[in-house]
């Protein structure tokens, strides 16, 4: 059987989100019949088989490790694999000039314009409508998957039906699979003492440290908070948000989809333009925490939000032009072809 080969970055700083993408298109994959193997480093290994829709079997391996390339080729020589694919942010230069030399499409999942893009059969950045000549410049070959289209939903952003804002009782607050700026509980204590009896959902994911202190928080706290750890379906918790607090990046395609009206958190450089331009769309506000997170002025403007149906009525109907779930057969299709 066809299989596709992934070699996906995870760790504690770098969170989870190259694997929550990778893991959409092997879903998408397996519905068309195709095997998918993933190459992950140890820290992943949990998170993947925590996962009730986790798909593709798993190998232990540490990127940048010449092991790791002969792991692969031993793959690619024995199976019969349709596409590498590789998601990752410090994947050295050699170590990707080896893997451009395997006989097989090199698909590369970049939103940093990263150099490794030259070696790359296939280049895809769901947020890279606008950097196609930039891409030339890197790579003149490689055939360029860039824009909306090419957004990589898990399975559970198709099956979830969106419900209206009159529907959402409660305010999310989540900063990705591991929060390593800490900004999860700071957020919590003053949303709760601003919005007291607002219905509060705290989501962490399995890199998640400070698990005691959030707890214990949560415990002594008056307010109505519920905690999801390591949540299995993100979609029905953004579905059922009247408002959301979450870490920019790849969520804010998640929340787009489920039409949730959203504060973002910039925490790096390279999620700045794709949520200024989310936020120029109408359904979410930009809030840059790159310096400092600036916990008052952001409840301010929280608090502001919640209380204003109507501006959250609009941002929900803005987002339903901005939704796109089916950026994992576009992919596939384009790597049939």
């Amino acid at each position: 059987m066809s299989e596709l080969l992934f070699v996906v970055e995870a760790s504690h700083s770098s969170g989870i989100g190259h694997l929550m993408r990778c893991l959409a298109l092997a879903q998408a994959a397996e519905e068309r019949g195709l095997n998918s193997v993933f190459f992950v480093p140890e820290y992943a290994e949990d998170v993947c088989k925590a996962r009730h829709d986790w798909c593709g079997g798993i190998i232990i391996a540490e990127p940048n490790d010449d092991a790791t390339v002969a792991q692969i080729k031993e793959k690619i020589a024995t199976q019969n694999a349709v596409a590498l694919i590789l998601d990752g942010y410090h994947f050295s230069d050699q170590f990707v000039s080896q893997l451009a030399l395997l006989p097989v499409p090199l698909v590369l999942l970049d939103d940093i314009e990263n150099g490794i893009c030259k070696y790359a059969d296939v280049i895809v950045n769901a947020a890279g409508e606008n950097l196609k000549n930039h891409y030339r410049v890197l790579n003149t070959n490689a055939q360029l998957c860039l824009g909306s289209q090419y957004r990589l939903l898990r399975r559970e952003f198709r099956q979830t039906p969106v419900l209206p804002v009159s529907q959402r009782k409660s305010l999310t607050i989540n900063f990705g699979g591991s929060d390593p700026k800490h900004f999860t509980l700071p957020v919590l204590k003053a949303i709760s003492e601003s919005l007291a009896n607002t219905p509060i959902r705290v989501v962490t994911g399995p890199g998640f440290l400070p698990l005691a202190s959030l707890q214990h928080f949560i415990q002594q706290s008056p307010s109505p908070i519920q905690h999801i750890h390591n949540c299995q379906d993100m979609a029905d918790v953004w579905v059922h948000s009247r408002l959301t607090i979450a870490a920019a990046g790849g969520a804010q395609f998640e929340l787009a989809a489920c039409q949730s009206p959203s504060v973002l958190v910039v925490v790096a450089d390279n999620q700045l333009n794709a949520t200024r331009e989310a936020s120029q769309q109408g359904w979410c506000d930009m809030w840059d925490a790159r310096k400092s997170l600036a916990i008052p002025q952001l409840v301010d403007k929280v608090v502001t939000l919640w209380n204003d149906e109507a501006r959250l009525e609009k941002m929900h109907k803005c987002a339903a032009q901005f939704s796109f779930v089916t950026g994992a057969d576009t992919l596939l299709d384009t790597l049939n072809h």
